[in-house]
């Protein structure tokens, strides 16, 4: 059976919170993480469960509200691991890769933004990962942006205060860099630039709550440290 578009986002985010804490999964987890309610969550993550991609088990809750209560959990199969693994990115990987953009931002002015933009292009050519490939964008973005305007850095910042929710955040910061670069669409960088846009704003659109929680989180400390 294909598995739909829908299930494959609820199978990502419970590979992803088994791989981050090596326990299995409560549904209520689930539904905080993709912004569902708790029911919508263990329809969905009993149906994959039918489908033999999750395994589901009883524990005894020890948390405050329900203490020696019988609690159903999920954790997912084999045959979800090898359905997943390109898209999957691990907290270690995600700290490695967040940790190297956000150390160019601390030397930002002591590198040439345009061999910046190369290198970091280049890079991106060989990433799959939607959320590695959405962070170099931010950071490749914010390259563009204070090479053409350094005060241009500042007042984006400030505009972003003013929105709410990551993926608006997300969604205008894209659209303000590609304005600061319509006097140079003909230029070859800027264009595969634009091409990165692309499908940054793609993903965004795709992604869950919590990818975008992630993503506009490291975008406020990318601006934070850049200036």
């Amino acid at each position: 059976m294909t598995i739909t578009e829908r299930r494959k986002e609820f199978l990502q985010k419970i590979v992803n919170l088994f791989q981050h804490t090596g326990l299995p999964v409560h549904y209520a987890a689930v539904a905080r993480a993709l912004g569902v309610s708790k029911w919508t969550a263990y329809d969905m993550l009993k149906e994959l469960e039918k489908e033999k991609y999750l395994r589901s088990e009883y524990i005894i809750g020890r948390g405050e509200k329900a203490p020696g209560r019988s609690m159903v959990v999920f954790r997912p199969t084999e045959k979800a691991l090898q359905f997943l693994p390109e898209q999957m990115v691990s907290f270690e990987e995600w700290s490695t890769v967040r940790e190297r953009l956000l150390s160019l931002f601390d030397n930002m002015k002591n590198i040439n933004p345009q061999k910046l933009k190369e290198e970091l292009l280049e890079e991106m050519s060989r990433i799959e990962l939607p959320v590695v490939f959405s962070a170099y964008t931010i950071t490749l973005l914010i390259a563009q942006i204070r090479e053409i305007n350094t005060r241009g850095v500042a007042s984006l910042q400030q505009l972003l205060q003013t929105l709410h929710g990551p993926e608006l955040v997300l969604s205008f910061f894209a659209g303000s860099a590609i304005g600061t670069m319509l006097k140079n669409m003909k230029d070859t960088v800027n264009s595969k630039i634009i091409s990165c846009i692309h499908r940054f704003e793609k993903h965004i659109s795709e992604c869950d709550v919590s990818e975008r929680k992630l993503l506009a989180g490291f975008l406020n400390e990318a601006l934070q440290r850049v200036q």
